[in-house]
């Protein structure tokens, strides 16, 4: 696994138990190397995207994003919440369209701004 918390970019080998527990990691030259081995291989967290439709003849769809990082086995459901979501122009960028999805302390927000 290549780090990605520092610009160092360690090549670290991580070994985990049959729950996906970190059980050791080796090769990691700093204590954030230690953070993102735990995370990727317990609970690995990305910046989740996706397009929302609007009620824009201009653009129907518009770009949202998580605020913060979610966990990946939250993807999916987000998706099903966001299938439901329409927005109606105008929308600035980093307008919250979704406060708190699933209750995971994230919220969707717009990526561009949307006018018309």
């Amino acid at each position: 696994m290549i780090c990605i918390r520092c610009p160092l970019g360690c090549r670290g080998k991580v070994i985990t138990d049959d729950t996906n527990r970190l059980v050791t990691f080796e090769g990691y030259e700093c204590k954030e190397g230690k953070k993102y081995a735990e995370t990727e291989a317990e609970e690995p967290l990305r910046i989740f995207t996706a397009t929302v439709i609007t009620e824009s003849k201009i653009s129907p769809l518009l770009p949202v994003k998580t605020n913060k990082p979610i966990s990946k086995n939250k993807f999916k459901p987000c998706m099903r919440v966001l299938a439901k979501v329409r927005v109606k122009p105008p929308v600035r960028k980093g307008h919250v369209i979704v406060p708190n999805i699933l209750d995971a302390g994230v919220n969707i927000i717009t990526a561009v701004e949307l006018l018309a």
